[in-house]
């Protein structure tokens, strides 16, 4: 008796390190010192634009092109600047003509009643969402909005540009 609840304690020791084991590769930390560097796989994340739930990864793999991802917040003077200047741009234009790039703006202070107020004068060559869980962009992707990310159709970061020096909101 003693050898089979010996036997059967071993197993389910072992089912349970093998599950903690599982659990851990399942679940992603963030690190927004050491994530999405240039050169290496951005982290993916999800959010919600046209009513439906997407990734970066889908949108990359559906759209074929680099994204510009620009984080922003619906209520904020610099992100407002900053909409407009990519707005108007001729090469950003010409690049989503040509089908190379795809602009994405993701609202990250906000809730959709607001989102859905404050964003809907983006240009509708645009990808206009926001996030319902934003823990991987905000603990892997920002210090503060605005922020822009450059993510090619390898999936790899391109380039990465915040607006201000200084770290706060996210920290």
């Amino acid at each position: 008796m003693k050898k089979s609840i010996s036997s059967f304690g071993i197993r389910i020791s072992l089912f349970l390190i093998f599950l903690s084991c599982f659990q851990r590769a399942e679940s992603q930390t963030y690190n927004k010192e050491s994530d999405n560097q240039i050169g290496e796989t951005a982290i993916d994340f999800s959010f919600i634009a046209n009513q439906e739930s997407q990734t970066l990864y889908k949108l990359i793999e559906t759209k074929q092109s680099n994204v510009l991802v620009l984080f922003h917040s619906p209520e904020c003077e610099i992100c407002a600047k900053t909409k407009k200047k990519l707005a108007r741009s001729k090469k950003i234009k010409k690049l989503q003509n040509e089908g190379k790039l795809t602009v994405l703006a993701i609202a990250v202070e906000t809730n959709k009643e607001n989102w859905e107020t404050n964003c809907s004068n983006l240009p509708t060559e645009w990808v206009n969402a926001y996030c319902e869980d934003c823990e991987p962009i905000t603990k892997s992707y920002i210090w503060t909005v605005p922020t822009l990310f450059l993510i090619g159709k390898d999936l790899k970061v391109i380039d990465r540009e915040f607006e201000h020096n200084e770290k706060n909101n996210y920290n």
